[in-house]
């Protein structure tokens, strides 16, 4: 299990935005580090499903709120709470935890010539991508937008529900979506098993969902069921409040935010993907110490550099590498890096 500590409240939020501020949480979440399948997916619970890699969480798909209060006819938050939202598509609930209930805008952009990033992990310990990925599941096929297999229904009278209109239109309500196997990308979750950047050999992934013209469609991020069994500990009213075991091994960053900030303005690398020869440009003199290791943490190619140095990847396997650069002082940066 590996225990995430988290404020909730990301670096971009900002007070008055949206009709209730964000507090620190204090929160701890816990996700499995071996997923399973679930024989018969969890129900997505109300509030939070996962966290996201800004360290906030994200949410149901729901406002907690139904037409007349009956229970049925659940409301979106997309379409009755989108005037609340701020620039990145988040808000605070009313005891102040900060979410996104869709498309997380801080975390990835809309280049749709590369696959989109991981934005977060399901509490079942699954990740989540941003909209873009690979056509076919066994990472072939170029770079498209992961469709969801949800649709909207066709009607004018809904069931004990209000008319289809302007103020009410379909979509609006999450009755009035329904799953249509291999209409999309995506199955009943809302995500695939496939190869992506990180998981060259292969993952269950969710994928955020969006239209042709790059808006929210539901179900957002997953729905209505998760793929995986749940970690517990994280859902619900009292979730995020796990107890760290003494056992457990602590990860302590001797980096200061403001030192990687600096850091990072002063070295760039490119291109990312990298095919044959990855450029470290160095903006000052300084020496540093280069690392190139793979996700299991083996030193590939180790030294010294003081100006723009090109790190020869042309033998590298395709996946996913990290590229450390440390300075004499011990101050330490590291960036992952695509190899195609």
């Amino acid at each position: 299990i590996v225990y995430v500590k988290t404020s909730g409240v990301p670096n971009y939020y900002k007070d008055g935005v949206s009709h209730n501020n964000a507090k620190d949480l204090q929160a701890v979440w816990s996700l499995p580090r071996t997923q399973t399948p679930a024989s018969s997916g969890p129900s997505v619970p109300g509030g939070q499903m996962g966290i996201m890699y800004d360290g906030s969480v994200f949410f149901h798909p729901g406002d907690a709120q139904s037409y007349n209060n009956a229970g049925v006819w659940n409301r979106l938050a997309y379409y009755f709470e989108g005037v609340d939202m701020d620039p990145y598509n988040g808000h605070s609930t009313p005891d102040q935890m900060y979410h996104h209930h869709f498309d997380n805008l801080a975390l990835h952009d809309w280049d749709s010539s590369k696959h989109s990033p991981i934005v977060a992990y399901s509490f079942d310990g699954y990740p989540v991508y941003g909209p873009f990925g690979y056509a076919n599941t066994d990472g072939t096929g170029g770079i498209t937008r992961m469709k969801t297999s949800y649709s909207t229904k066709t009607y004018t009278t809904r069931t004990n529900g209000p008319a289809v209109n302007t103020q009410y239109p379909i979509g609006c309500f999450i009755e009035d979506w329904q799953y249509t196997a291999g209409s999309g990308h995506l199955d009943d979750h809302n995500g695939r098993f496939c190869k992506t950047p990180e998981y060259p050999n292969g993952t269950y992934a969710y994928f955020t969902t969006v239209d042709a013209s790059l808006k929210p469609v539901y179900p957002y991020f997953i729905g209505p069921t998760f793929y995986g069994n749940l970690q517990t500990g994280n859902t619900g009213p009292t979730g995020g409040k796990t107890t760290v075991p003494g056992s457990a091994t602590q990860y302590t960053p001797t980096t200061s935010v403001k030192e990687v900030e600096e850091m990072d303005a002063m070295i760039n690398m490119y291109p990312v993907p990298v095919r044959d020869n990855l450029t470290v440009q160095l903006k000052t003199d300084k020496a540093y110490t280069l690392t190139v290791y793979n996700l299991d943490g083996k030193v590939l190619l180790q030294k010294k550099i003081n100006t723009t140095t090109q790190v020869d990847m042309s033998s590298y396997a395709y996946g996913v590498y990290i590229v450390g650069l440390n300075d004499e002082s011990g101050n330490g940066l590291m960036k992952r890096i695509v190899k195609q």
